[in-house]
């Protein structure tokens, strides 16, 4: 069994480095959105001390970011998504890291040397990031109040571009 997840984080980040390479997104036009509504989830904090639910946001625009300490691209992102929630935090804009498919020390690790304040979550068997189509990392959804996926963004948020799309992102969900 730890063989076959190891090959399947493996593939996760080959296909990570692929897609992040590309900064590929995924728009969903607004016919779309009226059909596509996040799933709900209930996962475990990383630090352990307590389940939160997808629900727990409902009336909030919400950023839900797909990481793991492994990933490249997710390490280059991350200061800038620190910095995105404290600049958005007071706005109403609710922020959700979701780690997948990693160890755990290894996680913690990550959010202390990064210092990120916004809550995380262990999705330590995949099972949310498969719900959502999450195929590479990281991936960030967007969602307005009404719980609707606005945008999916595969790869990081890098340089003045990337900071550029998620500012016009987060726009989209607290309209």
């Amino acid at each position: 069994m730890k063989k076959a997840i190891s090959i399947f984080v493996y593939i996760l980040y080959i296909f990570s480095l692929l897609i992040s390479c590309k900064n590929a997104e995924e728009e969903i036009t607004a016919a779309e959105s009226d059909k596509v509504y996040a799933e709900g989830f209930s996962l475990s904090s990383l630090d352990g001390n307590k389940k939160v639910e997808l629900k727990d946001f409902m009336g909030k625009p919400l950023v839900i970011n797909f990481w793991a300490s492994w990933c490249g691209p997710c390490r280059e992102e991350m200061p800038f998504l620190q910095k995105s929630w404290n600049e958005y935090k007071d706005k109403g804009v609710a922020f959700l890291g979701i780690n997948v498919l990693d160890e755990e020390k290894s996680a913690k690790d990550f959010i202390n040397v990064f210092g990120i304040s916004y809550p995380n979550l262990k999705d330590s068997t995949g099972e949310v990031a498969n719900l959502y189509g999450v195929i590479a990392l990281p991936v960030t959804l967007f969602i307005d109040k009404e719980g609707k996926i606005v945008k999916k963004n595969y790869g990081g948020f890098l340089g003045e571009a990337g900071e550029s799309s998620f500012k016009e992102y987060v726009s989209e969900i607290i309209r």
